[in-house]
């Protein structure tokens, strides 16, 4: 085998390995589960962090890695409010998949952030369905009609 194929097989099982155990893992973990020597592991370790894929945490004089888990962005959509926008992004990350809700408000051309909710996708549907319940209580419609009236 080649060298180069048998350094990128080396790369990706580190990094595969890694992702498998995102509480992180020691030097010595790691040399246990990927069977590769100590030397090849640290090699790949500084490559891996110099390429954002993971980092190192230092506990007293114990060095921790970690899969730095990116976010995978797959929609979004924004509803302005006098000076304050609602984003409502589809995320993805070592969680799952989920819908992000905030409320930022611009502040000196800078995006303030106010406040935020997360939910899993797969629980949106039921999310819906207990706001439309709450908007369509009468209590709700109620205010609703207050509001209204004060205009």
């Amino acid at each position: 085998m080649r060298a180069s194929k048998k350094e990128k097989i080396i790369h990706s099982r580190i990094l595969e390995f890694l992702k498998k155990n995102s509480k992180g893992l020691t030097m010595s973990e790691l040399v246990k589960g990927t069977s590769f020597s100590r030397k090849a592991i640290e090699k790949h370790l500084q490559i891996l962090i110099l390429e954002n894929e993971i980092y190192m945490k230092q506990f007293g004089v114990t060095k921790v890695y970690f899969p730095n888990h990116r976010i995978h962005h797959f929609d979004f959509e924004r509803l302005n409010y006098n000076n304050k926008t609602f984003w409502f992004d589809v995320l993805e990350s070592e969680f799952g998949i989920y819908l992000l809700i905030q409320k930022k408000k611009k502040v000196d051309k800078e995006w303030v952030h106010e406040h935020s909710i997360t939910i899993p996708l797969e629980q949106s549907e039921n999310f819906l369905k207990v706001l439309e319940k709450i908007l369509n209580s009468q209590r709700i419609k109620k205010l609703f009609d207050k509001i209204k009236n004060k205009k």
